[in-house]
């Protein structure tokens, strides 16, 4: 960082890289407080893991890529942040960091000023990435950031003082957010995201005062009065490693190869043509003058050839993935099935991709005509990458996916955005509304066609979904205490119980009309067949008229999941 004076501060590439290194670590240590702060008190509150393996796989990116321009390690960053991207608050967040590479482009250091207005790009990115933005939120927090920080730089001050002032101005908004989203009030909580963000900033604040104190050999104390309004569980930063990331892989195709190349008038497409015979999980993007290659291959020397037809190759990284995977939990885990590949090249016909988390769902989403299940859901959403690997690997150029969460909707809607795929969205927000989408497929009609039919059949079914509550709260006048049993439809909790026979049956006397005709239930991998089968046998008492159906889901932490038509 060069500081002459007030007026004329300087940040440079390694300052903006140290940033967001130091932050993603300092981000961990709050990481299940901001959990915790999820309205639905559900075992899938994941604001603050989501918002962490977002800036971690753009951490474990500039870890390999060392550079002077800020410009760049901006750019680095928004990249392999939206690749990384998990959940709405992800999605949201990587869009900032876009939004600040865009304000930030060609340039070697920035002012304060220039860093300033390139937030005000993060701002716009943001909230363009959602369709119908809601005040209350991380948009709302960053907003206001934005507008104490845009004040902030009309007078001389340091970088430190400028973070310290956004920070503070998000403070002020997030103390508000209660006010403006009524269920954040009777929850008792701030948004969860707002305050992620806030975290975000201050572990860059703090990487710089304690850079600022070792190089004048001074002692820093971090004195963070953020989390006064909610209790903390001190844990250690975690390591940004490799084995931190996901990602399956072919042993025939082990080498992970990652390289950018710079030239003048180059064609992303025609990298691409260039590459698709030489492995798979193939991504390219970038612009005319500089474009970024992963590619899953058995021969990287083949691949840096036809790079370097194109252009200056930089910044390569070949990782041998069958070494990493032995190495991680993750490795162990993808061993236990083999990943679908394509078998050929891309065709014209209709290919699905359903996101579902249990072995008995993902089996009748394949049943029903799915081509390849990303493993993810309410306990684990899947990256951007994650999908777009998936996007790539099915054989056909014409794409519909079903994320089946209204939480990887915006993940979905980026994925789609990064191939050269056409690819449409399903807005299905639980598995049973991705099944009766499924039922509406027919590969013989156009996506379009394929698209409207399959959004009408998500609309038709209703949902409930039967798990135990994670904290003390109330939700919809509801009064919920930890490990009770508690019933939600639709996005809204409507039981809470003391045993999940009655949880569940009382969730289906509330939701369950006269007019309905059908009512299923996929019972979860804490439950047995033999529970299952019997609340069926006492439903099958008390609605003699109605058509019950029992499907082992095998999904986690949801005992059971409902559809009802």
């Amino acid at each position: 960082m060069t500081n002459n004076s007030k007026e004329n501060v300087f940040l440079n590439g390694n300052d903006l890289r140290h940033m967001i290194m130091e932050a993603c670590k300092y981000f961990e240590k709050y990481k299940e407080a901001i959990n915790d702060l999820n309205v639905f008190p559900v075992p899938d509150g994941d604001t603050g893991t989501n918002m962490s393996l977002t800036m971690m796989a753009a951490a474990k990116e500039l870890q390999t890529f060392a550079s002077e321009s800020i410009g760049e390690v901006a750019r680095v960053a928004a990249y392999s942040s939206l690749m990384g991207a998990r959940g709405n608050s992800g999605v949201i967040l990587s869009q900032l960091f876009r939004g600040i590479a865009r304000g930030l482009s060609g340039k070697e250091q920035a002012r304060i000023t220039e860093l300033g207005r390139a937030f005000q790009y993060g701002i716009v990115y943001a909230y363009n990435a959602v369709s119908k933005p809601v005040e209350g939120t991380i948009l709302t927090v960053a907003r206001e950031i934005a507008k104490g920080s845009r004040a902030a730089i009309q007078t001389p001050l340091e970088f430190t003082d400028f973070l310290r002032i956004g920070i503070e101005s998000g403070k002020k908004a997030l103390e508000r957010t209660p006010e403006m989203l009524p269920v954040l009030k009777e929850a008792g909580v701030v948004d969860a995201g707002g305050l992620g963000l806030i975290v975000f900033l201050e572990g860059c604040l703090h990487s710089m005062l304690k850079r600022t104190a070792q190089e004048q050999g001074t002692t820093y104390i971090d004195e963070n009065e953020t989390f006064s309004m909610v209790e903390i569980s001190e844990q250690p930063a975690a390591k940004i490693t490799s084995g931190n990331i996901s990602e399956e892989f072919d042993p025939s195709l082990p080498y992970c190869t990652e390289l950018i190349i710079k030239g003048s008038g180059m064609s992303s497409q025609k990298i691409r043509q260039s590459l698709e015979g030489l492995g798979d999980s193939l991504l390219v993007a970038g612009e005319d003058n500089l474009v970024k290659v992963h590619i899953h291959t058995g021969h990287p020397g083949d691949v840096l050839e036809s790079c370097l037809a194109q252009g200056s190759i930089h910044d390569i990284k070949i990782d041998n993935m069958i070494d990493q995977f032995k190495e991680t939990q993750w490795g162990r885990l993808s061993a236990k099935s083999q990943p679908v590949r394509p078998t050929g090249k891309v065709t014209g016909g209709i290919g699905v991709i359903t996101v579902s988390s249990g072995e008995g769902l993902d089996a009748i989403f394949l049943s029903l005509g799915s081509d390849k299940i990303v493993s993810g859901g309410q306990s684990m959403n899947p990256s951007v990458k994650e999908i777009v690997d998936a996007v790539i690997e099915v054989p056909s150029d014409h794409i519909i996916i079903l994320p089946n969460n209204s939480n990887i909707k915006l993940s979905a809607e980026q994925a789609a955005d990064l191939v050269e795929k056409d690819v449409m969205v399903v807005d299905t927000r639980s598995l049973p509304q991705g099944l009766a989408a499924m039922l509406g497929l027919d590969k013989k009609k156009t996506l379009l066609e394929n698209h409207q039919e399959m959004c009408e059949r998500a609309k038709q079914v209703k949902t409930g979904e039967v798990t135990y509550a994670t904290r003390d709260t109330t939700v919809n006048n509801i009064r919920v205490t930890k490990g009770s049993i508690i019933g939600i439809s639709d996005g809204n909790l409507l039981i809470c119980g003391s045993s999940v026979e009655s949880a569940t049956r009382d969730l289906i006397n509330t939701i369950l009309s006269d007019e309905d005709e059908v009512l299923t239930l996929f019972y979860g991998q804490d439950v047995t067949g033999k529970q299952a089968q019997e609340i069926v046998e006492i439903l099958s008492g008390e609605y003699p008229d109605l058509e019950i159906e029992l499907q082992y889901g095998g999904q986690p932490l949801y005992y059971y999941l409902l559809s009802i038509e």
